[in-house]
């Protein structure tokens, strides 16, 4: 065992080392690597902050950097935090320091917020799409169960499929079913108003945590003991992220999402009103998914939205959930999540094939008047 007073000099001699040694934070901001460099221990998250926001535009209080801890633990951190309390991590020291100045201590991170100049953009805007599917020389009407059938097999979407890239956040956990999550009125009800009024609330406090559906936290973190999650919106990336950042999502301690899609990864179809007439729209293909993750399929996928035509080329996968508004009076008494809750933990505990069970009645199931079986 160590004497007290030697123990003293060594801890004294290390913050010594240590205070004396430069350091640099690597950040990654989607494509962007971002390195600040000419940084001391006694500086503070407030000042790395404060470079992100000269280097990318996003301001400080949309900044979420993660993957940053003290010695403390990640709670710890804060914009007071000094550089000198972060923890290195063990595995990434060798690699970190050997890009840089070998005296430097190294941290690396993940920069998630958009740019002020973005972070408003109507989520209405028009993105690149990809063409429509239209087969004209097909001898069934388009919007047929065969044409549909049809477009979910065909080479279009194959192509598709391949040129559209997913990025990991949290890799697939082994044996877990799939939960496709749409986000606006599914979710919650996001107010871009709200947020610019309230631009000093917390993350996941005070405007924003209004926009959520009631119970929204707890229905994911029970999700998430029987699913992996992804999020599929039908809004562009920042938009999309915006909301993820703002509402807490992204960094929620209690449930994580494998990836997530936005609109440029939805898939333009033609079908065929009531009245006869055929409209073009986009749907979310859960082929694509199921192409890239082998070990998901219809058998084992369920696709919680309030838009049914989203689900156009899955219709057997699809849950439709009651649309979310905040604006109406009976939103707060709103428990459409607490019965999917129960629902889909029962789901996930049958071990059912997912293709055998009709999840229109699932309201059913939770007042115990039909059984997860029942197909009738």
């Amino acid at each position: 065992m160590m004497d007290s007073s030697v123990s003293d000099v060594y801890h004294e001699t290390a913050r010594s080392s240590m205070a004396a040694a430069p350091c640099v934070l690597v950040a990654k901001w989607g494509k962007t690597k971002i390195v600040l460099e000419d940084l001391s221990v006694q500086d503070t998250i407030a000042t790395v902050k404060d470079r992100l926001t000269k280097e990318t535009g996003v301001l400080q209080k949309r900044q979420k950097l993660i993957g940053l801890a003290t010695v403390k633990g990640p709670k710890a951190l804060n914009d007071d935090t000094i550089l000198g309390d972060l923890k290195v991590k063990a595995s990434k020291k060798n690699a970190a320091i050997s890009e840089y100045d070998n005296n430097s201590i190294v941290h690396e991170f993940i920069l998630m917020g958009t740019a002020e100049a973005d972070i408003f953009v109507d989520p209405s805007d028009k993105d690149d799409l990809p063409d429509v599917v239209d087969d004209f020389d097909l001898d069934f009407n388009a919007g047929s169960s065969e044409w549909l059938n049809h477009v979910a097999n065909g080479e279009n979407l194959k192509k598709f499929t391949e040129h559209t890239q997913v990025h990991l956040i949290n890799p697939p956990r082994e044996g877990k079913p799939l939960m496709v999550l749409d986000l606006d009125h599914t979710l919650l009800d996001f107010s871009r108003k709200a947020l610019e009024m309230d631009s000093t609330h917390q993350v996941g406090e005070g405007s924003a945590a209004l926009m959520k559906r009631p119970y929204m936290d707890e229905f994911l973190m029970e999700a998430y003991k029987h699913y992996d999650l992804v999020v599929w919106s039908q809004t562009s990336w920042r938009w999309l992220e915006t909301k993820l950042i703002e509402l807490g999502m992204i960094t929620h301690p209690a449930y994580k999402f494998c990836f997530v899609l936005d609109k440029t990864s939805m898939f333009t179809v033609k079908s065929t009103k009531r009245d006869g007439k055929s409209y073009v729209h986009h749907v979310k293909p859960l082929q694509l998914i199921w192409t890239k993750f082998p070990q998901w399929g219809s058998h084992n996928t369920v696709h919680l939205d309030d838009l049914s035509r989203n689900f156009a080329l899955n219709v057997t996968s699809g849950l439709r959930v009651t649309p979310y508004h905040r604006k109406k009076s009976s939103s707060r008494r709103d428990s459409e999540l607490l019965g999917l809750a129960k629902y889909l933990q029962q789901l996930a505990e049958s071990k059912l094939n997912f293709d055998d069970v009709r999840f229109e009645f699932w309201q059913d199931v939770v007042a115990g008047k039909r059984s997860l079986s029942d197909k009738t």
